[in-house]
């Protein structure tokens, strides 16, 4: 699910931006997992290996946008056999359904915090509203190989039934709840610059 982010909403905390910014996920260091129960037993887990993402704020009006988006062909469990079943007509359908989105318009701030973002996912063809819950969030300069770059990111969390997505194969040994754990990165586009600048 190239799955997105809140990012953007932190960008509340940004001050040194004055001016609506596009900020541009950083692959390397965002992250899907996604996980669901076995037999009421144990948890099967995995995660989305390709994923995008796009966020616009304005700082002056307090609103802005999310696009991000997960290849559902790259979901990875470490069983290639899981992942064939996961990603035929099963589950996922990757074929037919090559994409799962996340879009939000809504930025949740209490007492100058981060503390939600509201939108709709996109998963086998149908979209269902989402909730993603900020456990932390910041923005801030970074260096990185001698790269100067102003960089928002956090951890988040949501969870969601699979059968409101269609999703029903394996019901209910396999379970109906999905969770979903998110760490995401972005910074604007063409911002970095030299440290020694």
């Amino acid at each position: 699910m190239r799955v997105i982010l809140p990012i953007a909403a932190a960008l509340l905390a940004s001050p040194a931006l004055a001016a609506p910014a596009t900020y541009t996920v950083d692959p390397t260091h965002t992250a899907v997992y996604f996980g669901a129960s076995h037999f009421e037993r144990t948890t099967v887990r995995g995660r989305f290996g390709k994923m995008d993402g796009r966020i616009l704020y304005d700082p002056d009006s307090g609103t802005g946008s999310i696009d991000f988006t997960v290849d559902t062909d790259s979901v990875d469990t470490g069983n290639r056999s899981l992942d064939g079943v996961l990603r035929s007509a099963q589950f996922l359908d990757a074929q037919n359904f090559p994409v799962a989105r996340l879009q939000a318009n809504r930025f949740i701030v209490e007492n100058g915090k981060l503390v939600a973002v509201e939108g709709s996912l996109s998963l086998h063809g149908i979209s269902q509203p989402l909730r993603l819950e900020a456990d932390r969030f910041s923005c801030g300069e970074t260096v990185l190989f001698g790269v100067r770059r102003n960089v928002c990111g956090g951890d988040f969390h949501a969870s969601f039934p699979r059968s409101a997505f269609g999703i029903t194969r394996f019901l209910p040994e396999v379970g109906d709840l999905v969770t979903l754990q998110v760490s995401v990165e972005a910074s604007p586009a063409g911002a970095a610059e030299p440290a020694g600048k």
